[in-house]
């Protein structure tokens, strides 16, 4: 979003944290590097990598005093999902991420660095990208000239994905109301972090005390109870995947150039729709307005003018992407099973 300000943290020997800020000071998006992220994995964050890709972001200079930094391609920031954020709601979440690509896994001068998000690196979760990543955003960092900076090399064309299926296993619901349980085990059967059926799937699934579907699931899950919301939000899902060692994130707000991305990286995303991709019904409740007609299916494909579901109650098809992205828009809620 204009105005959001991107702050890298490699304070820690290692690593380095990426955190999205929204102008009124509120953390949008907060997401941590990881070793297949950086150019070089076997080196830690701020060494120096000879001979990598190099995307200069247009306008970004660097004081006499600190060097102007930028990180190896990663997953842009996740939104942070609460019921303040990732509402259930006809809203899509807007958290967004600017991304930036350099020559080094991260500047060893300095503990952090931040850039603020100009008008041309604002994202919209809606927007359709069929490329493989985003291109450098615009960043502004401190005061002297980039052109006192060397000219990097010219990066190579990387190939565009146009046409992707994973197949991800079929996990049927049956007569339960776990669509939600049923499309993640679908994604942790499909990367071999489990064998269970859904049956044993289920114990392990974290339950809301107070019926409050941010905290765990809502609800009876056996079988429909008329007047009661029976399901879970993303930050739930995204804890149950956790206990089977996933490196499931919340990607909400990314929209389908999101999904299209991590299909693309060879992972499947659980993705809150409608029920039969029809128009939404919205409820009023004590945590916040529900889609009271929603459903969650595991996408694991696309093409040009459609998208590859697999749904624990139609099974896998295709789904053209305007029937598709009308249903998936109502909330922009996605979670990547890693």
């Amino acid at each position: 979003m204009t105005g959001a300000t991107l702050t890298l943290d490699w304070s820690q020997a290692g690593t380095a944290t990426a955190t999205m800020t929204a102008p009124d000071g509120t953390v949008t998006g907060q997401s941590t590097i990881q070793q297949q992220d950086k150019v070089d994995p076997a080196k830690s964050v701020g060494t120096a990598v000879a001979g990598s890709k190099v995307t200069q972001a247009a306008g970004q200079t660097a004081s006499s005093n600190e060097q102007s930094s930028t990180t190896t391609p990663s997953e842009p920031a996740s939104s942070v999902a609460s019921s303040s954020q990732a509402t259930n709601s006809g809203n899509s979440s807007t958290s967004s991420s600017s991304k930036e690509s350099g020559s080094t896994n991260a500047n060893p001068s300095s503990s952090s660095s931040s850039s603020a998000v100009t008008p041309s690196s604002s994202s919209a979760s809606n927007q359709e990208s069929s490329s493989t990543k985003p291109s450098t955003p615009s960043s502004s960092s401190a005061s002297s000239s980039s052109a006192d900076q060397p000219s990097p090399p010219s990066t190579p064309t990387e190939p565009v994905v146009t046409d992707k299926v994973l197949g991800v296993p079929f996990v049927s619901q049956g007569n339960t109301m776990l669509c939600e349980g049923s499309s993640l085990l679908e994604g942790l059967l499909y990367k071999g972090y489990t064998t269970q059926n859904l049956s044993q799937f289920v114990q392990s699934m974290p339950l809301s005390a107070d019926n409050n579907p941010y905290d765990g699931y809502s609800g009876e899950w056996r079988h429909n109870v008329d007047g009661t919301y029976q399901g879970m939000m993303t930050t739930p899902v995204v804890q149950w995947a956790a206990k089977y060692g996933s490196k499931a994130v919340n990607i909400s707000g990314q929209g389908t150039a999101g999904i299209k991305r991590e299909i693309t990286n060879g992972n499947s995303v659980v993705a809150w729709i409608t029920y039969d991709y029809a128009a939404p019904e919205f409820k009023q409740m004590s945590w916040g307005r529900a889609v009271w007609n929603g459903h969650v299916v595991n996408v694991d494909g696309f093409k040009d003018g459609a998208y590859h579901v697999v749904d624990p109650v139609f099974g896998a098809r295709w789904i053209n992407a305007g029937t598709f992205e009308n249903a998936f828009n109502v909330t922009g809620m996605a979670v990547v099973v890693r």
